[in-house]
């Protein structure tokens, strides 16, 4: 968790340099973790997002009902230069390249899958959402957050997809992450 400074500094300020979004400089500082704990130059995370981007020009999304969760393979490529800001630059550069931010991915995959041998048969071991600001939802009183505890969201007994999960959203005014991970895989 990150200090409410923190995220205001990396809301407000920590775009500028290189006109990038939150997800260009999370997904910098995972690839650059990975790539120092497990020494890998390339990564291949699969990114999720809520499928309410706004892809086609002319189309008014902003009555739209609903969260049409799309997941597609991104590699992030550090490179062999530390610089940090030619990073992020690569990484911004990367996620613009993707089609309609990604939405379509899982159709073509489905689509691919009763064609005999797939395309789409790598998958990755690393699942990264950033979910956004819930500030702004919860200041309009669109949602309030709920006074339950929260318990797992998936059981127990039930195979992992990802070794590790990444999960991120703002709160209160701080970025939160919470990393949950197969314990089959990793140890405490």
């Amino acid at each position: 968790a990150w200090t409410v400074e923190e995220t205001e500094q990396f809301l407000k300020q920590a775009h500028r340099a290189y006109n990038t979004e939150a997800n260009d400089l999370l997904l910098t500082a995972l690839g650059t973790a990975i790539q120092d704990w497990a020494g890998l130059r390339q990564v291949l995370v699969n990114l999720e997002g809520h499928g309410r981007e706004a892809i086609l020009p002319d189309m008014d999304i902003t009555r739209t009902v609903g969260w049409f969760t799309s997941q597609f393979p991104v590699v992030l490529d550090m490179g062999e230069d530390r610089n940090m800001g030619r990073r992020v630059k690569n990484v911004k550069e990367g996620l613009r390249r993707l089609p309609h931010k990604g939405i379509g991915y899982g159709i073509l995959r489905y689509l691919a899958d009763g064609e005999g041998e797939s395309p789409f048969n790598t998958e990755p071991e690393i699942s990264f959402n950033y979910l956004g600001q819930f500030d702004q939802d919860l200041k309009q009183n669109a949602f309030r957050m709920s006074p339950y505890s929260v318990r797992a969201s998936i059981s127990d007994t039930l195979t992992k997809r990802h070794a590790l999960d990444i999960n991120g959203m703002i709160t209160d005014g701080a970025l939160e992450l919470t990393i949950s991970y197969s314990n089959k895989m990793f140890m405490k």
